[in-house]
């Protein structure tokens, strides 16, 4: 029994080992075949359970990113309601004068750098910005019509207005809160505050991960990837992209689809996804590149907007195939272990190698320090000289050889409050010495002393203490540089500063008396000039008195007529006839004031209003001013047809203007004492320009007077005939106006001088 038991294992271990080499090969392939289905299986399920590791990272930073979102954005939803409440504003919108939008612009920049918004702006109903935080800026909106954009007609119909567009005047991405302005029950414009999102990317650009701001029809409007802007996630019809481009949103940006070349559901809420990127070579070429993400996606309820993030899988899969590649090497590592002994004799002859190379080392270490110009001294453990090179006593002047084994207090004062004995050091870290909060080691002002009682002497010097990495104990090192040059430089330069602030200090004062005296000067001529305006009027006025006293006479001298003979009617019991000379002493009685009542409003004193002024009406109510004297004077004036031309200025200081050039003429022409008396009136028009030209009869003008004719107090008229204020009151009148007034001589005789005035125009709704 025994025997077939030896026999038994004896054929077993022939039958396994037997037929040898062929055998062993199939065990081996079968052992690399189970190493490769573990790499593989081992991997993919490392993978897995990293990718979902990473899933919940990005999950919290998904959260954290729509918080931050949230809270960055909703802080400005409500300044438009505020802006719209404000009185400033309303004021700006229902008037629109020069003074209240110059305070409504400084005052909306005041509340931008408050609030840290990117523009806030003000638009009237028409859609035209009046006023805006960025004023002063080239990309200013000032002037801009937004009637075009959605939350300006939101606005206009009652509503609070939100979008979010690529900026048509910034050409910056933002998002627009905007609000109606009331007065009473109607809405009288819109305001509006743009939070520009690229500071928002700034902050999230050097994040592990890629974040994405998504439009509702699926455009990337934000990201931390430059190229991924205007990019589609999904589908849109032909019709949709119309109706953005319809909307200028995204302005001339073509919107084209992200180049998303694999996708692949993780979990119910994130996805594995590869896009392919355009990658430039050091060689100018530029290749396309797959690189894998994971998906992840919220809603910002707040912007109708989806934040999704994109962590790359990039090191992950490196992991992977670093753990495939250190599993496979440590197969290979057994192969490799009978090279080993090769190897160390190698090592044993490089070591030897080595210690040679840092013997030379050190002795040429030591020969830098002995010859360096900084003075060295180092320190062990306990903070004790241990050792120092010859610089450092030649800047004392003396050996420091018997202070080896003192504190270093005893060679080195600091300046400041601070001590410099070995605890202070020790107190202010191993490592470093640092009084400012910067790292490695730290260089201060100090100065150093010897504190030998036969040696006084002090130098200011630039130390650092740092510490030094030896592999068996702990040392410092201490560098000292004399600082007695640059101290000496400083003071200097610091008696110099001194010496320019006192300077500047005076020189202010002087300028600001003499800008006080100048505004005083420029209130002072104001006044003259308003005061000489009057004048210019009154004397008007006077010379018209006559013409004035008798086109009233005429109408008293008929009102007393038709009163005798009234009364004559009433006695006859003729009623009929006595009404109708009492309609005729009404009518005359309104002839009367409305010849009064032009000469008081051409009387009052003013500044120029700026509006729309009807050229003809002014035209004829300066004619009617003049009317008496050209009567009595035998004048004929030829007026043009009314065109319903509309000039921008102040109508009273229009119809002065008018009033003096037809005085001019009516004077030029009396001088002449030409049989042909006659003023013609002509009116040009261009696209934005009125020109109103009055020509005279007279005699012309001289070359003197063509050259001083505009300068005050200057007149041709024989002497007592007028202040010589007339036409240099007109010329500052004109220009007041944006206008021009110019003056020449006609071909066929006599003068014409021309008033050009901006035309009104209409703001189109």
């Amino acid at each position: 029994m025994k025997d077939r038991h030896i026999m038994f294992r004896t054929r077993l271990k022939n039958g396994l080992l037997g037929g040898g080499p062929k055998r062993l090969i199939w065990l081996y392939l079968l052992a690399l075949l189970l190493v490769v289905w573990v790499v593989l299986k081992g991997g993919d399920a490392l993978r897995h359970q990293q990718i979902k590791t990473l899933r919940y990272e990005v999950a919290d930073q998904l959260n954290q990113l729509v918080s931050v979102l949230e809270n960055a954005i909703v802080k400005y939803q409500h300044m438009p309601t505020l802006l719209a409440s404000n009185d400033r504003v309303k004021q700006a919108l229902l008037h629109e004068t020069d003074k209240d939008i110059e305070q409504l612009n400084r005052e909306l920049k005041q509340i931008n750098l408050i609030t840290e918004a990117s523009d806030s702006y003000i638009i009237n109903r028409q859609g035209l910005t009046i006023a805006a935080s960025n004023y002063q800026k080239k990309t200013s909106f000032v002037g801009k019509n937004f009637a075009f954009r959605p939350y300006f007609k939101e606005a206009m119909s009652g509503k609070a207005g939100r979008y979010y567009a690529l900026g048509t005047t910034s050409n910056r991405r933002g998002y627009y809160f905007s609000y109606p302005v009331y007065s009473g029950d109607k809405i009288i414009g819109v305001a509006v505050v743009k939070v520009d999102l690229t500071q928002f990317e700034k902050r999230f650009n050097n994040q592990s991960y890629e974040f994405l701001l998504i439009d509702p029809d699926g455009i990337v409007f934000s990201s931390s990837h430059p190229d991924w802007l205007y990019h589609l996630l999904g589908e849109l019809s032909h019709q949709e992209l119309q109706r953005i481009a319809e909307s200028q949103r995204y302005k001339d940006k073509d919107i084209e689809k992200l180049a998303i070349a694999y996708s692949k559901p993780f979990d119910s809420k994130a996805s594995i996804i590869d896009v392919l990127e355009e990658v430039t070579l050091p060689n100018g070429k530029v290749q396309l590149e797959r690189h894998a993400y994971l998906q992840m996606s919220r809603p910002i309820q707040l912007l109708n907007f989806r934040v999704a993030i994109f962590a790359p899988l990039k090191t992950i899969n490196e992991d992977i195939a670093l753990w495939r590649a250190i599993f496979v090497g440590g197969v290979i590592i057994t192969a490799l272990l009978l090279g080993l002994a090769t190897l160390r004799s190698r090592m044993l002859r490089e070591r030897s190698d080595a210690n040679e190379m840092a013997r030379h080392n050190q002795a040429y270490i030591r020969e830098v320090i002995q010859n360096t110009q900084a003075g060295l001294v180092t320190l062990d453990d306990s903070y004790q000289i241990e050792s120092f090179n010859p610089a450092i006593e030649r800047l004392l002047g003396q050996s420091l050889a018997p202070l080896v084994g003192q504190p270093l207090s005893v060679v080195f004062q600091p300046t400041d409050n601070h001590q410099g004995d070995e605890q202070n050091i020790e107190s202010m870290g191993v490592k470093v010495l640092t009084q400012e909060g910067t790292l490695c080691c730290l260089t201060h002002d100090k100065r150093m002393s010897t504190q030998d009682i036969s040696v006084e002497k002090s130098i200011p010097v630039e130390m650092t203490l740092c510490e030094m990495q030896l592999p068996n104990r702990r040392s410092f090192l201490v560098t000292f540089h004399d600082m007695t040059e640059r101290k000496r430089y400083e003071q200097e330069i610091t008696h110099a500063r001194n010496a320019l602030e006192a300077r500047v200090k005076e020189r202010t004062s002087e300028l600001e008396e003499a800008n006080s005296r100048l505004r005083r000067e420029i209130e002072e001529h104001e006044g003259t000039q308003r005061e000489l305006i009057q004048t210019a009027k009154l004397a008007v006025l006077g010379q018209l008195s006559a013409g004035l006293n008798h086109e009233l006479n005429q109408p008293l001298t008929a009102i007393r007529a038709f009163a005798e003979n009234g009364l004559t009617f009433l006695e006859r019991n003729k009623y009929p006839q006595a009404k109708a000379n009492l309609e005729q002493i009404s009518q005359l009685g309104r002839h009367m004031g409305d010849i009064i009542a032009r000469f008081k409003v051409f009387a009052r004193k003013g500044d120029v209003q700026q509006g729309p002024i009807r050229v003809h009406e002014a035209m004829l109510a300066a004619v009617r001013i003049m009317a008496s004297r050209y009567k009595s004077a035998d004048i004929a004036i030829e007026l043009p047809e009314d065109r319903g031309l509309i000039v921008v200025g102040d109508t009273v200081f229009l119809e002065q203007v008018l009033v003096n050039l037809l005085a001019n003429a009516a004077d030029a022409i009396q001088e002449a004492a030409k049989a042909d008396k006659q003023v013609r009136v002509l009116i040009k028009e261009s696209a934005d320009k009125v020109l109103i030209a009055i020509q005279d009869t007279g005699k012309g003008l001289s070359e003197e007077a063509q050259k001083h004719l505009f300068e005050p107090f200057f007149t041709s008229k024989a002497s007592g005939v007028g202040l010589g204020l007339g036409l240099s009151i007109s010329q500052r009148i004109v220009e007041a106006m944006n206008g021009q007034i110019q003056a020449k001589n006609l071909d066929s005789g006599g003068a014409e001088f021309c008033v050009t005035l901006t035309r009104f125009q209409p703001i189109s709704t």
